[in-house]
């Protein structure tokens, strides 16, 4: 009897507590391993976000197989469960090329292993990539949400002490607190005299009774954040650009926020030009993300930071690098056949989009429900004197923010939702021609190309090693084979069932 482990997997603590998928999968994966007289050594259950990499059971079932090395099945229900980014998909598939370890996907009807064909291997990579586009896309609307309450001049976060956040007629706000404001202003202007440092400013406010966040640690850290923050002169900076039209008010003057600084001697700076392909590529020799800057104000070269120390790698001009990614790009293109058949795999996987988007959308409208009620009925606990002003205000507007950011993550599903298909074409046509997409595109999207494919690039003495991600470079290796064929070709004698990523 052949020993294996369960792996279960939801993604939210609401499905838990729901029970809306462990339990069923733990009792379709134990039919299955009885049908097939498997032995069940452990069980490993995660209930953790999709988008983080480093899940706790999923690390321990590793472990566990290293240690255990008679165990050599992994049970799980779909592709998705398993895996949720490239990072996993790699660390599988190290497991089983290096450890034999099998895995036996009981919805998909699927087992891979390492002698699996390579269009099997190739349709597991794929559906791993597509589950992470859905939920890089999520996390981009979620991030385009905020950017459009930016723009409105509305501080898309937690107000800074000395502010707070208020909603007035269905519309949030940030306005200033009566309460902690007039601390803010006495800072900055005790700090401008000259006749403070941070620990004796921090014990000054201290001292005349001010409580900071719910009574947490008033920090010299805390200091020095709120008289580096140019939001009290009703500006905000938000992803590194300044917003000058924000409706909140200001609590001091530009030329006091101005003298502050000064006195500092740390003035609030902006960040510096951003250039296409920094932080792509890391030095081969000390590690260093590549950096790069403009010579002769028309040229543009690439370099290591030097962060470490001194590094005497030579520079890199921009176009060599991109005459690199072409040829790179040129090598990954696929033929219609292949594409044909990643199109079939596709629709599978749309399936099990589906479904994961339609439990997010039901969750969080779950959620919000549960939090309107909780903010009506701590309102009518208020008109009824069972609760306090104070409890009143800070819970229902607690309650109101957190209504406010599961609203933006709900409106950045359906766009993530309709995204989705958009991603799938880019992905293809990103195969079937990807040297000609990159020419044609400008600096932003031939990064957005090269970082979707490229991982663990370097640059070492003038010479650029670059890596796929996967699954594209089971990809160049499908389109430089010619005796590639999908499962059940016509003319299986052509099949190469040796080629292995």
């Amino acid at each position: 009897m052949d020993k294996a482990v369960i792996y279960a997997r939801v993604s939210s603590k609401e499905q838990e507590v729901e029970g809306y998928s462990i339990p069923a999968q733990i009792k379709l994966l134990k039919e299955y391993s009885f049908k097939n007289n498997f032995s069940i050594i452990k069980e490993f259950k995660d209930v953790e976000t999709a988008k983080k990499a480093g899940r706790t059971q999923f690390d321990a079932m590793l472990k566990f197989l290293k240690e255990n090395p008679s165990v050599k099945n992994i049970l799980v229900e779909k592709t998705d469960r398993l895996l949720r980014n490239i990072k996993d998909y790699a660390t599988i598939d190290d497991c089983i090329e290096l450890n034999d370890i099998k895995i036996h996907l009981v919805k998909e009807n699927s087992t891979l292993y390492k002698e699996s064909k390579s269009n099997e291997k190739l349709m597991f990579g794929f559906k791993a990539l597509m589950a992470k586009n859905y939920i890089d896309n999520l996390s981009e609307e979620v991030k385009k949400g905020m950017l459009e309450k930016a723009n409105q001049g509305i501080y898309p976060s937690t107000a800074p002490y000395g502010y707070r956040n208020i909603t007035i007629n269905g519309k949030r706000i940030i306005e200033i607190d009566p309460q902690t404001a007039p601390f803010v202003k006495k800072m900055f202007e005790l700090y401008a005299t000259g006749s403070y440092s941070l620990l004796k400013l921090r014990k000054k406010m201290l001292a005349d009774g001010l409580i900071y966040k719910n009574g947490k640690n008033f920090t010299k850290r805390a200091v020095e954040v709120i008289l580096k923050n140019p939001f009290y002169t009703g500006v905000f900076v938000w992803k590194g650009k300044t917003y000058h039209n924000a409706t909140h008010e200001p609590i001091i003057s530009k030329e006091l926020f101005n003298l502050v600084q000064r006195m500092k001697s740390n003035p609030y700076k902006s960040k510096s030009r951003n250039f296409p392909y920094t932080n792509l590529i890391k030095c081969g020799v000390c590690g260093c993300a590549l950096t790069a800057e403009i010579k002769k104000e028309k040229y543009v070269y690439y370099h290591c930071t030097g962060y470490k120390g001194k590094c005497n790698q030579p520079y890199l001009k921009q176009e060599v690098l991109e005459e690199t990614f072409e040829n790179l790009l040129n090598n990954i293109e696929i033929t219609d056949e292949i594409q044909n058949f990643i199109l079939k795999g596709i629709k599978d996987s749309f399936k099990d989009k589906i479904e994961y988007h339609n439990n997010l959308v039901n969750n969080l409208q779950k959620q919000i429900k549960v939090l309107q009620n909780r903010i009506d009925n701590i309102y009518l606990d208020k008109l009824d004197g069972k609760v306090s002003e104070e409890y009143w205000q800070t819970n229902s507007q607690k309650w109101k923010n957190e209504k406010e950011n599961l609203l933006i993550k709900l409106s950045a599903s359906q766009k993530a939702d309709s995204n989705y298909l958009d991603n799938v074409n880019l992905i293809l046509e990103l195969s079937k021609k990807a040297a000609y997409l990159f020419k044609k595109q400008n600096h932003k999207e031939k990064r957005r190309l090269i970082s979707l494919i490229l991982s663990n690039s370097t640059y070492k003495d003038g010479k650029l090693d670059l890596q796929l991600k996967k699954p594209f470079d089971m990809i160049m290796k499908v389109a430089k084979s010619e005796n590639w064929r999908p499962q059940g070709d016509s003319n299986p004698c052509c099949q190469d069932e040796n080629l292995v990523s």
